[in-house]
């Protein structure tokens, strides 16, 4: 019995004693930029680049008195559209559907004051939306046109990207080093210190998404008089990071 009653000691005293150094080493590694004397910068960078994506957004509506006909009208016709985007040479990788729906149309008559009096059934209306990722920035239009003409009823317009954001990223991310440690030296001369031991980075959550130029065009219906490209001027996009970082002050 002794034996055992100092063995569950013994196992007491370790548990206690591992309890109280985990949070006191855990506490020594997290307040150590706070224990020295440090600086804290923040470094940016920024780029223009030449967009060299476009990307459409379209869709295909239908509304027909039944809701199956509707659907399966829809279906055969945002096929051919599909078809057609392909026959154009844009690989499958590059359309993507959206969005897929159907859902009942009502006519309603309102009274004076804008309340709805009467709701009647009309029909139902299928839509299927896609986007398109057009390599060829300069023949985007001329696409879009052409979906138009053949059936693609919603037009929502076209927005640019960049398609080679990692590699322009990792450059910026050393420039944005390069500019937190020159703005970090700039302190120091008048109080005659220099940098020490970095302490902490510390890159943004999140990348902040590159400023998008949007075309907006209204929705167009039918077969125009003069088929037409449509006009598009990409511009350019900025893309930017920064980075803080935390070093410790030497004398």
């Amino acid at each position: 019995m002794f034996r055992l009653s100092r063995r569950c000691r013994l196992l007491d005293l370790l548990v206690f004693a591992s309890l109280c150094v985990a949070p006191a080493v855990g506490h020594a590694e997290t307040a150590l930029k706070d224990s020295v004397p440090h600086i804290t910068v923040t470094g940016r960078a920024e780029i223009e680049v030449v967009p060299d994506l476009a990307i459409l957004s379209l869709a295909v509506v239908t509304e027909r008195p039944k809701a199956e006909d509707a659907a399966t009208a829809n279906a055969h016709a945002a096929q051919a559209l599909i078809d057609l985007v392909k026959a154009q040479g844009i690989a499958a990788r590059d359309i993507k559907t959206v969005s897929v729906s159907l859902a009942p149309v009502y006519d309603e008559q309102r009274d004076a004051g804008g309340r709805v009096l009467k709701r009647t059934l009309r029909g139902y209306r299928a839509r299927n939306g896609v986007t398109i990722r057009v390599h060829a920035i300069d023949k985007a239009g001329a696409l879009a046109q052409k979906l138009i003409d053949r059936g693609a009823n919603e037009f929502q317009g076209i927005r640019f990207d960049y398609d080679h954001k990692d590699e322009a990223y990792d450059k910026l991310r050393g420039e944005a080093m390069q500019d937190a440690l020159r703005r970090a030296k700039a302190y120091l001369p008048a109080v005659g210190l220099r940098l020490g031991r970095i302490l902490e980075i510390a890159p943004p959550s999140d990348i902040v998404e590159p400023k998008r130029f949007r075309y907006a065009a209204a929705p167009a219906y039918g077969r125009p008089a003069e088929p037409a490209s449509i006009p598009i001027e990409p511009g350019t996009l900025t893309l930017d990071t920064e980075v803080q970082v935390i070093w410790e002050l030497a004398p």
